[in-house]
């Protein structure tokens, strides 16, 4: 009879790894999501503010994204503004692409370590300005 307590502890053990394991990995999937859709955002608020405003700088587009949200802080992400001036049929316009690359940190022990420790986001948007100067500081063209 000891022996089947004991072996029942061992299965207990094994399970109990693997349950926390896995509700450690849902955690992470869930922060990866919320982290994904609020970046995702901070990059469309970005992108409308740089279609919307005439005199818009880079380093206000910027701002404007890692301003964007409360969580996460923005402040490590890599930002990359393009602007290419283009012709149009009813009037002459400008259209800014903005890219954008933010890691985010897993904290499952095991899972965590076969991504490598993170994630890479990396959300853009494109939008036409509706004026022909393209924002100032933006100076590369759209890839």
């Amino acid at each position: 009879m000891s022996h089947d307590r004991g072996a029942a502890m061992v299965e207990m053990a094994a399970v109990t790894i693997f349950l926390v394991l896995l509700g450690l990995g849902i955690v992470d999937m869930g922060r990866v999501i919320f982290t994904s859709i609020s970046v995702r955002d901070a990059v469309q608020e970005g992108a409308s503010y740089a279609a919307y405003t005439e005199d818009a700088t880079a380093d206000e587009i910027t701002n404007r994204i890692r301003g964007a949200v409360s969580s996460p802080d923005l402040s490590t992400a890599t930002i990359d503004l393009y602007c290419s001036e283009e012709s149009r049929e009813l009037q002459a316009g400008s259209r800014v692409r903005i890219e954008m690359t933010y890691d985010v940190d897993l904290v499952t022990p095991i899972i965590g370590q076969m991504f490598g420790g993170s994630l890479t986001l990396g959300p853009d948007a494109e939008v036409d300005r509706f004026y022909p100067a393209c924002p100032l500081g933006v100076g590369n063209p759209i890839p």
